[in-house]
């Protein structure tokens, strides 16, 4: 009966923009969230660890590992391991989910603020701006700031907007609570108890005028009482860690005193011209240039463009311009019945309170310390897309828009919103997955190659003991968080099984770690992705793995060539992970120690024509053939792209020739005469 009267089919018509938005945003932050970005920052791998502590029975009010880190995303990763393990996805899901609850979060700051439609449209855009959409799929903290800043926010206006005395002092509990939560959200957090006291201070001047002019003392009343309430639940739950705060300062400001602009390491001796040389930045974040640190941002793209970008700016003019009317009219803080004039206010003052964190430290601007100021930002531009729509339909320009039943379901405004938000997000959506998670700089800063030897580590602890050089191990969360206890830390070789893989660092001389492996090992080598660290001028290998057991050779080689080399046997066939692409495996073994380096030659012939082929020192280029030692196996794999399905008649040829000339080494007979400089290598 109730679905039938339309009570129900009117709820739905108003919330289900609000869950397709909400979709739109699950769709951005969820889709493959385990795999892209590609890495596991160091930042991400130490939440990780502390997250299985907390597991294991750790109660901290504060991390310290790590220059310290506050607790509240730490216990929500701790839910996520429990569930999914020491994997990227458990982490970076905990991210996804904590920025999909702010969609919904900011919806609700905006429509407490101002208006549904605000809401919608707050909540829309954020679900489409690149910043969150990147910083709820990385699982660093600083992605629940912006969560608590929207609950407190539409908890504290929310109180505003009812007169009922015992409601509205629980709704201030509420929201001190929301706001003592946040300053264990971020470094930045503590930013929150400013803004809520400069707030608070507007409020009580503005109440105090009002009662010398013997009007507002009920106000009053009701206010202090909000004030009190919603002091006393921000006490409360700031406590704990203001306790810790007293007794451990030196820990708790550790990191802010390293990046502080008040450093003379920082600013060079000029202080007032970095201050104002980061206002600028901090303030073109948003149209200009973004961060420039490709871990945060598609470097270095502005927070908005386009559309979005517009809308930002007519909603930042537009809130100034009604401060400064209210200012004049000597109502904008007294929030007595005209709450219209404190949002626009309150939400200025917002976004200038959290650029700061920013504008104070060095690398302005910086995404993660200036995150409180996002949903702020995405509020203006929502408020700017309303206003500048409103415009346009009171004097007609969107009246030809939507024609019959489609205008009687849908606002013109509406319709040109919704399609602007949509092209935003459609270009957020082509930044995001077509351009940034497949650039080398987004893997190098994220340190992808740290996940691909984790993976490593563990596919090799299925065949044996495993040990990572300490170089490669030694302050390395990522790998320690995703590899466990499947591996050793080692300074130096000692005395190694039979049987086990080696990590070492690939850019080091680690002659002595190879020469450390059994005699007559069968050896096969994996090199590590390319790695490039914050500082590093240019790419470098990440490491290198020698998978060893014992070799066991029966059988004559499959070729025997010049200075006792002998080619044991190869093989070959199409890669299955690579189009076109056709992968060669070949087995060598040397009877004596080897006077220079040889290079490989494998050749793909059809028709007596060359079609494909690779060149190359064996193993990867990492064992060359003057460090082979007699008795040992290597594995040589070489690639051809030879983009067609094999053909009969097809020949695959391989040999060796010396770097130092070129001359190619002779295949000899069982009698020691030489037949030819390469070898047929038989199809697999």
């Amino acid at each position: 009966k109730d679905i039938m009267s339309g009570t129900v089919i009117e709820r739905l018509k108003r919330w289900w923009p609000l869950a397709l938005i909400v979709l739109i945003g699950a769709v951005f932050r969820l889709y493959r969230i385990g795999e892209l970005p590609p890495g596991l920052y160091r930042d991400e791998g130490f939440y990780g660890l502390d997250a299985a502590r907390v597991l294991t029975g750790e109660r901290a009010i504060w991390f310290t590992a790590n220059n310290g880190r506050e607790p509240l995303f730490i216990y929500l990763l701790s839910v996520s391991v429990a569930f999914f393990g020491q994997t990227v996805f458990a982490l970076r899901l905990t991210a996804a989910l904590v920025g999909l609850a702010t969609v919904g979060a900011i919806y609700a700051a905006g429509r407490q603020m101002f208006s549904h439609r605000i809401g919608l449209l707050s909540a829309a855009v954020l679900a489409v701006t690149f910043w969150h959409v990147a910083l709820s799929r990385v699982a660093y903290r600083a992605v629940t700031l912006p969560l608590l800043l929207c609950i407190t926010l539409s908890l504290v206006f929310a109180a505003l907007h009812t007169d009922v005395l015992r409601r509205r002092a629980m709704l201030a509990v509420c929201a001190g609570l929301a706001c003592g939560a946040t300053v264990y959200t971020y470094t930045s957090g503590i930013f929150v108890l400013p803004l809520m006291a400069l707030y608070a201070l507007s409020l009580v001047i503005g109440l105090r005028r009002n009662l010398f002019r013997n009007r507002g003392r009920d106000a009053w009343l009701r206010h202090r009482v909000s004030l009190l309430a919603f002091g006393a639940g921000a006490a409360l739950a700031i406590a704990p860690l203001a306790i810790y705060v007293i007794t451990h300062s030196d820990i708790y400001f550790a990191r802010a005193n390293q990046v502080s602009v008040f450093s003379s390491a920082i600013n060079g001796g000029d202080l007032s011209g970095t201050l104002i040389t980061n206002i600028g930045k901090a303030l073109g974040m948003f149209l200009i240039e973004g961060d420039r640190i490709w871990r945060h941002n598609l470097s270095p793209r502005p927070v908005f463009d386009g559309f979005t970008g517009f809308a930002f700016a007519v909603g930042l003019v537009a809130c100034l311009w009604r401060w400064l009317r209210s200012w004049q009219s000597r109502l904008g803080s007294t929030i007595l019945g005209i709450q219209h004039n404190v949002a626009p206010q309150f939400l200025v003052l917002w976004l200038l309170v959290f650029l700061a964190p920013t504008v104070l430290a060095e690398d302005t601007p910086h995404f993660l310390r200036a995150a409180g100021a996002l949903p702020a930002a995405c509020i203006l531009s929502a408020v700017g897309f309303e206003t500048a729509l409103a415009w346009a339909s009171r004097r007609g320009i969107l009246s030809g828009l939507l024609f019959g039943a489609l205008r009687r379901r849908i606002s013109p405004p509406s319709f040109v919103a919704a399609i602007l938000i949509a092209l935003a997000g459609y270009d957020t959506g082509a930044a995001y997955f077509n351009d940034y998670v497949r650039r080398d700089a987004t893997a190098y800063w994220l340190e992808a190659h740290n996940v691909t030897l984790a993976e490593s580590v563990i596919a090799s602890s299925a065949n044996g003991p495993v040990w990572v050089q300490e170089r490669l191990a030694n302050d390395n969360p990522a790998l320690t968080f995703l590899a466990g206890a499947r591996f050793d830390h080692v300074e130096s070789p000692g005395v190694l099984p039979a049987r086990g893989t080696l990590f070492v660092d690939a850019n080091h001389d680690w002659s002595v770690w190879r020469n450390a492996l059994p005699a007559s090992s069968n050896i096969r080598v994996e090199v590590g992705p390319l790695a490039q660290g914050d500082r590093d001028s240019r790419p470098r290998r990440a490491y290198i793995a020698a998978h060893f057991d014992p070799a066991q050779v029966g059988g004559a080689p499959l070729a025997q060539f010049d200075n006792g080399i002998a080619l044991l046997t190869a093989t070959s066939a199409a890669d299955p992970q690579i189009a076109g692409s056709w992968t060669v495996t070949l087995h060598w073994r040397a009877s004596q120690a080897l006077p220079g380096d040889y290079a490989v030659f494998v050749h793909y012939l059809r028709n007596g024509q060359l079609i494909a082929q690779h060149d190359g020192d064996p193993a990867q280029t990492v064992w060359p053939t003057s460090r082979w030692r007699s008795g040992d196996v290597i594995w040589d794999t070489h690639a051809l792209a030879i983009n067609s399905a094999p053909q009969p008649g097809d020949e695959l040829r391989a040999g060796l020739y010396l770097r130092a000339d070129n001359r190619r080494l002779n295949v000899r007979d069982a009698a020691g005469n030489p037949t030819g400089d390469y070898v047929i290598i038989p199809p697999s």
